[in-house]
């Protein structure tokens, strides 16, 4: 009974969810959030802290056991005699060591430092490669989704010119009865009328169609959801581009100067604190031709003067890369402003149209209501009534395109500017 009552309530919640209304913005989070790239993000992440934690290991002492056995063709032997001394100086041929060294890094000249600059560098580039990458999905979503409000306009004019028809199919019918209506008036209202329905199946499929599209795109079930027209309004005398590309050209840069950073430490000293053990035949004293044990403790520096051959070719190349992450900079920001003018000018003209649409549509539909008055009082011919009634269609379907038109040259701002 419990597993049944959980069911039922995961069922009202599925429900809730797809017959819930949803906005463009939502199914743009949505979408993005389904996109099987965003899993990205995560292994950048993770790539990240353990290339970082590589990084700080090389503060950890480091352990090295290295063993030598050896056979030598001569010794070091005394070449004349001291007289009252016996000395028994023989090495043997045959030579054996095992030693065990601890280093401990105690300054690496930057390294380390700059290693780990550099790897977050190289991740947040690729963080902003991804975001890039992820905000070209907002066009395909909105394509999708205006066009499903497309498509509804389309059927609410639909349904509107099938009401239309079916309130001069009745009056038709009622003037033939009375002998004022010929068979073929009556046979042409019904010819638009199927037409009208058929043209409904027509558009119901490929919302249909659009619906799964958006589905797949956002990983939820769409079938039942109410959509939501998106707010046309924008400030047209405030224009700011924020692109993620304009973030992702700022990360290079930062790349570029972490690199720059890291030729420091190539050519910086390094020291070291080392501790050998081991147990050799001969030992530390060579006199000695048995085995013992010895150790070595120290400091080590090691300073490699050979990166100072390559560091200006080096220094250069950087700057060069730097200057073509800027001019790509330029150029994409000259690029997106021209788009920016471009969409600006289809806003107003949009708005400008849409204004002329809803007159143009009031005096359809009040020339269509004289038409149907002279008709019934014998005045025009049924053609002649029809083509009103298309008029009046053609104008109101015009006026959702040119709204929907409105809509995706907002879009299209906006997307252009990175809102």
């Amino acid at each position: 009974m419990k597993r049944l009552l959980l069911t039922f309530w995961s069922v009202c919640g599925l429900v809730a969810v797809t017959s819930a209304q949803v906005t463009l913005e939502e199914c743009v989070s949505m979408a993005r959030e389904n996109y099987p790239q965003i899993q990205e993000q995560s292994l950048i992440d993770e790539a990240e802290k353990y290339d970082v934690g590589n990084v700080n290991l090389q503060w950890v002492p480091q352990l090295n056991i290295t063993g030598k056995a050896s056979y030598q063709s001569d010794v070091v032997e005394m070449p004349f005699e001291i007289p009252g001394y016996d000395f028994n100086f023989n090495l043997p041929h045959d030579q054996y060591s095992l030693v065990g060294e601890v280093t401990q890094s105690i300054w690496d000249g930057g390294s380390s430092s700059s290693q780990k600059r550099l790897i977050k560098a190289n991740a947040e580039v690729q963080r902003k490669q991804l975001d890039v990458s992820l905000y070209a999905l907002r066009s395909r979503v909105e394509n999708v989704y205006l066009g499903i409000l497309l498509i509804d306009k389309q059927l609410e004019q639909n349904r509107l010119l099938e009401e239309s028809l079916q309130r001069n199919r009745k009056e038709v019918k009622a003037l033939m009865e009375s002998g004022m209506a010929y068979q073929s008036d009556f046979d042409m209202v019904e010819v638009n009328l199927l037409n009208c329905q058929q043209k409904a199946v027509e558009l119901r499929a490929n919302r249909m169609a659009y619906v799964t599209m958006l589905g797949k795109l956002t990983g939820k079930d769409m079938s039942d959801a109410a959509f939501i027209e998106p707010n046309s309004e924008i400030n047209l005398d405030s224009i700011q581009i924020q692109r993620p590309e304009l973030a992702l050209y700022d990360a290079q840069l930062q790349q570029s100067q972490a690199q720059r950073q890291s030729l420091q430490s190539n050519i910086s000293p390094k020291f070291n604190l080392s501790l050998q053990g081991g147990i050799g035949r001969p030992g530390l004293n060579m006199l000695k031709n048995e085995f013992a044990p010895y150790y070595v403790a120290g400091i080590r520096m090691q300073w490699n003067f050979g990166a100072l051959y390559t560091r200006q070719n080096d220094i250069r190349k950087i700057a060069t890369q730097q200057r073509n992450v800027e001019v790509a900079r330029e150029t994409f920001v000259f690029n997106t402003t021209l788009d920016i003018i471009e969409q600006v000018n289809n806003i107003k003209k949009a708005q400008q149209i849409l204004e002329q649409d809803k007159e143009i549509v009031r005096l359809r539909s009040s020339i269509r209501t004289t038409g149907e008055e002279q008709y019934a009082n014998g005045v025009i011919k049924m053609t002649e009534l029809m083509d009103m009634i298309d008029d009046e269609h053609d104008a109101r379907l015009a006026e959702a395109v040119h709204e929907i038109q409105l809509w995706m040259a907002v879009c299209q701002l906006k997307d252009s500017m990175g809102k």
